[in-house]
């Protein structure tokens, strides 16, 4: 199968996170050892640029590194939508639905039982946005947008797992959800935090041969 996530601009930006996370206890370790070596040997000319150097990492850390993570995640959810679309499209011939009966003029064969899942993360700015919409209530499109893009990821591997089987349609389609939560066992003390959620979807897979 192939996925519709995991693109490589997810990877791109997972690394380069990863690598800043690195990066940037090093890159402190290094200005303390420059100011430390300079206090010896007395560079005294030099403390300014290694203070530039600084305050241009403080602010890159307070500042462009969270407009990084936010705009990686908000490409990453319209790729993701995009990505959707397509496989959708090139899926268009298999039928599918949730009825239990089907029409009488069919003639399945092949029948077979297929289930797939896909868990969709959450970042950090929807968390955010979410205690605030959590104060005076409402829709809250973000975590809309994630379980949206989890049925329709679970639907599409669903259908291409169907295919594989030889089959063209999958009937009695049902979806099951769920939670995918940080810290819940600290959900007395109120540190319970959604982290992302859990799709899974099931059918009875068939190949119609008569209509």
């Amino acid at each position: 199968m192939t996925p519709t996530t995991n693109t490589p601009f997810e990877k791109f930006a997972f690394y380069s996170v990863i690598g800043y996370i690195i990066a940037c206890p090093c890159f402190v370790v290094l200005m303390i050892a420059a100011v430390v070596l300079m206090q010896l040997y007395g560079f005294k000319e030099s403390e300014a640029v290694v203070e530039m150097i600084f305050l241009l990492g403080v602010v890159v850390s307070a500042v462009f590194f969270p407009l990084y993570c936010i705009a990686c995640a908000v490409k990453i959810e319209r790729s993701h939508f995009k990505a959707l679309t397509q496989a959708e499209a090139e899926l268009s011939d298999m039928v599918i639905s949730d009825m239990k009966t089907l029409p009488p003029n069919w003639n399945p064969s092949g029948t077979i039982f297929v289930s797939e899942n896909v868990v969709i993360s959450s970042d950090y700015f929807k968390n955010f946005l979410w205690s605030f919409r959590k104060i005076f209530g409402g829709e809250s499109r973000g975590f809309t947008n994630l379980l949206e893009r989890g049925r329709r990821e679970a639907t599409v591997r669903l259908m291409r797992k169907a295919r594989e089987c030889g089959a063209n349609a999958v009937w009695n389609v049902r979806y099951e959800t769920s939670i995918v939560q940080k810290g819940w066992q600290n959900d007395n003390n109120g540190k319970n935090k959604l982290a992302g959620g859990e799709v899974l979807a099931y059918g009875t897979a068939f190949l119609i041969k008569d209509e």
